[in-house]
């Protein structure tokens, strides 16, 4: 019984002593509260909810450096490939056709005769109107001689010229009326179509025969006005064709007037065709040399679009978000490069797209190499 009352003095003790202790405690407290002024414990407890609403401001996001390098700009258009010509060559003269020379879908030389008329009487009428020819330069030269003696008046003279001139142009026009007669390629390239066939009779004017002209092809691109300032007469051009590997080609016409229904412009390209494995009226895929710009990679994820619908990228100036404009100068497999954005910039990366313009903002770099 005795050392059970021990240890309830000894329990009742203890708590005495913790209840000082507590006392004093809260007394330095109160004591050191009421040493400070009303108004600095206003200004105090201002600054921290300052400091908590802006540390909940302050968003923290990746960032990177920009670092600009020249960029290769290339304008993409599509469209089709043209035979450099078209030549539908015609009958000069009337006839029936007596032999075709030419194949169809061959290859043809400029001179190669395609298809022969029958030339009836021409022969015959050449030949007489040679023997007429042949009389009246004889007959000029005896009025010459005879007007040397003054046996010849200067009239009889002037007649015999004037006679040696018409059979001269009347023996010309029967010639030309026979060549008319052989109906030859005034060009060289490939026949593709043969319209008529022998026994046919034709007319003068008459389509006989279409001629391609493929060692180099016109391939024909529309451009959109965005980018029609960006091409020049001369710019190189990588072209693709369907079913082919990539070939190079040269601008060489650029429309000035644009199509009134896609608002783009026709861009010609010459594309040498030597071997003629390329064929007109193939899908294209052209990439035009528009010369270099300072440009930037960055991840298409990083970029927003602006109400207007323009391209645009984010970065921090002293602690705050500034929206800057961009343009798309290449599209890559999992980056764009982009012109815009000054060199030294901190662009903002990951978490951008929670942020507004003129937001307080916090980022630490990355490396993005």
């Amino acid at each position: 019984m005795k050392f059970t009352s021990s240890y309830l003095l000894a329990g009742g003790i203890a708590i005495a002593v913790a209840a000082w202790m507590l006392s004093d405690d809260i007394m330095m407290r109160m004591s050191s509260k009421a040493a400070i002024p009303a108004d600095q414990q206003q200004s105090t407890k201002d600054e921290t909810v300052a400091r908590t609403a802006q540390q909940d401001r302050l968003f923290s996001v990746s960032a990177v450096i920009v670092k600009n390098q020249p960029i290769a700009r290339t304008v993409r258009a599509s469209g089709v490939s043209e035979a450099k010509f078209e030549m539908t060559v015609s009958s000069k003269a009337d006839g029936q056709i007596i032999k075709i020379h030419a194949v169809e879908g061959t290859s043809i030389k400029a001179g190669d005769v395609i298809v022969r008329l029958d030339p009836g009487t021409l022969a015959e009428q050449i030949a007489a109107a040679m023997a007429n020819l042949d009389v009246a330069r004889k007959r000029l030269e005896v009025a010459k001689r005879l007007a040397k003696e003054n046996f010849s008046a200067p009239l009889e003279l002037a007649e015999r010229e004037a006679a040696v001139a018409n059979a001269v142009v009347a023996l010309s026009q029967l010639k030309d009326q026979l060549a008319d007669k052989v109906i030859v390629a005034p060009v060289s390239g490939h026949l593709e179509n043969l319209h008529v066939e022998k026994g046919e009779r034709v007319r003068r004017d008459t389509p006989t025969a279409t001629i391609l002209g493929l060692d180099t092809l016109s391939v024909r691109v529309a451009v959109p006005q965005t980018d029609i300032g960006l091409i020049k007469i001369g710019s190189d051009v990588k072209v693709t064709i369907a079913g082919s590997t990539e070939h190079q080609g040269v601008v060489t016409k650029i429309s000035a007037k644009s199509n009134a229904d896609t608002r783009t412009f026709d861009v010609v390209i010459d594309l040498a065709n030597p071997q003629r494995k390329l064929r007109a009226g193939m899908s294209v895929e052209a990439n035009i040399n528009a010369g270099a710009i300072d440009g930037f990679a960055i991840s298409p994820a990083h970029l927003s679009v602006a109400d207007d619908g323009t391209l645009t990228a984010k970065i921090a100036v002293d602690n705050r978000v500034k929206v800057m404009p961009i343009e798309i100068v290449r599209s890559g497999a999992e980056k764009v490069f982009v012109s815009g954005l000054p060199d030294g910039a901190v662009l903002l990366t990951v978490g951008q797209g929670f942020l507004q313009g003129d937001a307080l903002v916090s980022y630490r770099l990355v490396d993005d190499s």
